[in-house]
């Protein structure tokens, strides 16, 4: 009886007291445990914390000295060579350094940026500055931003799935990756645009659903509805403002319902393939001079063994070596079982399809992105970061119910939903372990592409 009872109450657990569970208990030890300047652009983003509230310090007294990442940049190796000379503790958490004019940082990205792109870095901003308050640090200013950015995440994440009227777990379970607390507890803009991206995929969720029920969307609620996250999300990363595209033919579909007006699927797909056709001739005109090699560097790319920014980087971390190689294939294959386990549609077909078209033009705008640049001149498509389409997945959902409708697989009940907590947590606790051992322990460096880039095989 007593087992029944309890296994009742687990199965009651709501999706948001999951997240929050998981996310204090993960947030807080990711904190504490990280090794400072861990997150890629670190020390970017450091520089652009202080020097937004006017709390630059002068890092050359530990050794740590402001770099200009174009010209230069910091070595990724200058931080965990404090932890082998017996000097990171010293220098980031007792030497006390004094503030210094912010015209001190030499970091372009950080001086040269409109005033819309600071707010993406307001809460770690904060944070640096109460930090060096309570002790005038590095290691302090760094510890709180990180928990200020992390309240901020927790509080708006839970609100924003607990609020949802469909793929709950989902959001749930994309917002305990380890990428997702990584960037939760950096001083990352990340943080902000997935919380800004989370928020508008929720809200066109929420009225995608009462679309398909039938329920009264006036266009007067839409805009309420929608005008918070819009804003939020234009002053977020330039790929995530992609989901305006879905804004946008929610209107449409809005209108079409008001003037009852009869599309046919055959006027859609012609079009989708109108606008496919012209996009890709409007590349192909622009890029003309580089079409073979962009080609060739999608073909190195793809066919690349150890290209880990389609794989690990995307939900087991931000770094190559994120997980053990034989966990993160159990963590996709929970997470799609997850999405499978949606079997009744919620929205609207054509918002499914959408979903996964942007991910799509997300993917593949990215990668293209790179490849034109004359930055990056190996065979493989280097610069872009799982952590890009991480966000994404958040609209993946639909289309998946779309899928399970189609094949055999029954997988729902408590047995999923704790199968892929306990996935969700192993994962957290991998990757946390990892970065311990590497950087305590062995004194590696921390970053991305320690294990990447110098081991592809198509350099």
């Amino acid at each position: 009886m007593e087992f029944g009872n309890l296994r009742k109450r687990v199965n009651q657990i709501k999706p948001e007291k999951v997240f929050l569970i998981i996310a204090l208990v993960a947030g807080f030890a990711f904190t504490f445990i990280q090794p400072l300047f861990i997150e890629p652009d670190s020390s970017y983003h450091f520089d652009k914390s202080t020097y937004l509230t006017n709390t630059v310090v002068d890092r050359s007294a530990i050794g740590f000295p402001a770099e200009d990442y174009q010209s230069s940049p910091v070595p990724f190796s200058t931080v965990s060579s404090m932890m082998k000379e017996g000097t990171y503790f010293k220098n980031f958490f007792e030497t006390k350094l004094p503030v210094i004019s912010r015209d001190k940082v030499i970091d372009q990205r950080a001086v040269g940026q409109a005033w819309y792109q600071d707010i993406m870095h307001l809460v770690p901003g904060i944070g640096v500055k109460l930090g060096y308050v309570i002790y005038p640090s590095i290691g302090s200013m760094v510890l709180v931003a990180r928990l200020f950015n992390l309240i901020f995440f927790i509080v708006s994440l839970y609100f924003i799935i607990k609020k949802l009227k469909a793929y709950q777990m989902v959001f749930t379970v994309i917002s305990v990756t380890p990428v997702a607390i990584q960037f939760a507890t950096s001083l990352s803009y990340d943080c902000f645009n997935y919380i800004a991206f989370a928020w508008l995929s929720a809200t066109l969720i929420n009225i995608a659903v009462d679309y398909k029920d039938a329920n009264i969307i006036t266009f007067r609620n839409f805009f309420q509805r929608i005008i918070g996250p819009v804003i939020m999300l234009y002053f977020s990363k330039s790929n995530s403002r992609l989901l305006f595209i879905l804004v946008l033919i929610m209107l449409m579909a809005l209108i079409r319902r008001k003037l009852n007006i009869q599309i046919s699927k055959f006027q859609i797909l012609a079009g989708s393939f109108f606008v496919l056709v012209l996009g890709a001739s409007i590349y192909a005109v622009r890029y003309h001079d580089q079409i073979r090699v962009v080609i060739n560097k999608f073909i190195y790319t793809l066919m690349e063994p150890y290209y880990s920014v389609l794989t690990t980087q995307v939900i087991s971390g931000t770094s190559t070596s994120a997980i053990p190689a034989w966990f993160y294939p159990i963590q996709y294959t929970a997470l799609v079982l997850l999405f499978l386990s949606y079997t009744k549609e919620r929205v609207p077909r054509w918002f499914a399809w959408m979903g996964m078209v942007l991910n799509l033009v997300n993917l593949f705008g990215i990668l293209f992105k790179f490849a034109v640049s004359p930055s990056y001149l190996d065979h493989v498509i280097t610069g872009p970061q799982g952590r890009y389409f991480t966000a994404f997945l958040l609209i993946l959902a639909p289309i998946f119910t779309l899928l399970a409708q189609k094949i055999k697989i029954r997988v729902s009940g408590l047995w999923l939903k704790k199968s892929i907590i306990l996935i969700s947590v192993i994962a957290l606790g991998l990757n946390l372990g990892v970065t311990s051992l590497k950087f305590y322990h062995l004194h590696l460096p921390s970053d991305e592409y320690r294990s990447g880039i110098e081991h592809y095989i198509f350099k």
